[in-house]
């Protein structure tokens, strides 16, 4: 009785293996699901693993980057201001670019007075780069531990190292005048200190955050007033001084303070535009950080530059933020063509530092899941998890070709971020025009502040 209630159940059994085979057999894939598995074969058979973003691990993993070798500018993005592993993986690659390819300068989306002081400590090593940052470094998004840790590297990394051989951090933005102006005056007292008092008894209450805060355009004009004759009476004696500074320093010392003081003229004009039509604050920025870092050939010479900033920025862009000026990386790839390259971040969930814009204050948020039909979602089915892509090989897939043929939702999230509109920080991009190289994570922690 037992033998016979035994083959029962493996016949039922049996019969319902068959059944359930015959069923798979005869499912047929929607046409999204054929077109999704053929984009995760071409992307699995076109990306390099990465080993982590730890900068301490060897950097054996990232020789799929030597095209870069070629370049004169290489622009490091991050898809977020406050993710951890992109700041630590691009800590990693500058660090591969210094010792493999001879890179010497970070151009860094900070203000040019503000890095001065940070390549004054690279230089000299002197000085606690921990307390600087905690107490002068006006930017939560770089007052990190990971962006401690890599200026702490290449403090070591120029000790007793000769002068042509040392790096360097050159600011790029300008949107503030808090910290150039007494730079200025500081710079200006080897010159002649009567005239860095003089200077500062002008320009000194001018050195703040916002030059014109609560202004309209109604008021703009009568708060610009006594600021713009100060501005112009200075860069005036400064370009009639030139020579005289010149040769009471170097001409090297007087090249950056003739170009301090532009930043200081830009950073007015940018508040000044943002107030009169946010758009032209934008166009300003983009074209200024797009100068200021073709300005650091003047200084160096023939040198190679890697540019840390958003990814927008540093996108070779003709429209950033949809209006009609180019990005920061959209102007010099104009100016240097190929010789500009773009490394952009990806991620697919995890959090990351911010200002919540419902509470208005900077906490650890969440993206919990990339938004279904993005380049994030698709690069998050692939096997491995944290890897690098050279975009045209890629491009070069006939499925990835035709998906690219049209701009894809990306993830970008800069300074705030809305967690109930998490599918408007998803901004349709050509990814393959965007950016030469894309490093993905799939899962990503904060920053941590310092």
């Amino acid at each position: 009785m037992q033998r016979s209630t035994t083959f029962s159940q493996l016949f039922i059994a049996l019969i319902l293996m068959i059944s359930c085979a015959k069923k798979e057999e005869t499912e047929v894939l929607s046409p999204q699901d054929t077109i999704e598995l053929k984009l995760i074969k071409e992307l699995e058979a076109s990306l390099l693993p990465l080993a982590g973003a730890d900068p301490s691990l060897p950097g054996t993993d990232l020789s799929f980057f030597s095209p870069l070798g070629q370049a004169k500018i290489v622009g490091m993005g991050e898809a977020t201001h406050g993710t951890r592993e992109f700041f630590q993986m691009k800590h990693r690659l500058f660090q591969y670019l210094v010792e493999k390819h001879g890179f010497r300068i970070f151009a860094f989306e900070y203000d040019f007075g503000a890095c001065l002081i940070l390549d004054e400590m690279l230089q000299t090593g002197q000085g606690s780069m921990r307390d600087y940052m905690q107490q002068s470094m006006g930017f939560w998004t770089w007052r990190t531990e990971e962006v401690l840790q890599f200026f702490q590297w290449m403090q070591d990394y120029n000790r007793n190292k000769p002068v042509d051989q040392k790096i360097h951090v050159v600011g790029v933005d300008c949107q503030m005048m808090q910290y150039g102006i007494p730079q200025l005056v500081k710079m200006l007292q080897q010159y002649d200190p009567n005239y860095a008092k003089s200077v500062n008894e002008r320009l000194g209450s001018l050195a703040k955050n916002s030059l014109y805060p609560g202004a309209t355009f109604s008021t703009i004009q009568s708060l610009r007033s006594p600021v713009l004759p100060k501005l112009n009476e200075v860069g005036r004696e400064l370009q009639e001084r030139a020579n005289n500074i010149a040769k009471a320093t170097s001409p090297a010392y007087n090249q950056q303070i003739q170009h301090l003081f532009q930043t200081l003229t830009q950073a007015e004009i940018v508040q000044y535009s943002l107030v009169i039509t946010p758009d032209n604050g934008i166009i300003f920025r983009e074209k200024y950080m797009s100068d200021n870092t073709s300005w650091i050939f003047e200084q160096y010479g023939n040198v190679k530059i890697a540019l840390w900033a958003h990814n927008e920025h540093v996108a070779n862009n003709d429209r950033y933020s949809n209006i009609s000026t180019p990005s920061q990386g959209g102007h010099l790839r104009n100016k240097y063509g190929n010789e500009y390259q773009v490394v952009g971040f990806s991620k697919a969930s995890g959090q990351f530092s911010v200002v919540n814009l419902t509470s208005k204050r900077l906490e650890t948020m969440t993206v919990s899941a990339p938004l279904k039909p993005s380049i994030n979602y698709l690069f998050s089915l692939a096997k491995e998890k944290n890897y690098v892509l050279k975009i045209s090989d890629l491009q070069a897939k006939p499925n990835w070709q035709q998906h690219l043929a049209s701009p894809q939702p990306f993830l970008s999230i800069g300074a705030g971020f809305d967690a109930s509109q998490v599918d408007a920080f998803f901004r349709a991009i050509p990814l393959d025009r965007y950016y030469n190289f894309v490093i993905h994570f799939n899962q990503t922690t904060a920053t941590k502040l310092l």
